[in-house]
């Protein structure tokens, strides 16, 4: 596994931990952030893997 799949795992499953401590109601403006940020930084890494495979 090279270094860009380490770092996608990771985010990956800091995405998961955010989801598990996500509660059932009232959510915290910077949970909901916290999740965005996440998921716009996996998305990147996922887009550079792409342009790296070609």
């Amino acid at each position: 596994m090279n270094r860009l799949d380490e770092k996608i795992a990771e985010v990956k499953e800091k995405i998961e931990e955010v989801k598990r401590r996500w509660p059932f109601h009232s959510v915290k403006p910077s949970q909901v952030q916290e999740l965005e940020n996440l998921e716009l930084e996996l998305e990147e890494l996922q887009k550079q893997k792409k342009a790296g495979q070609k």
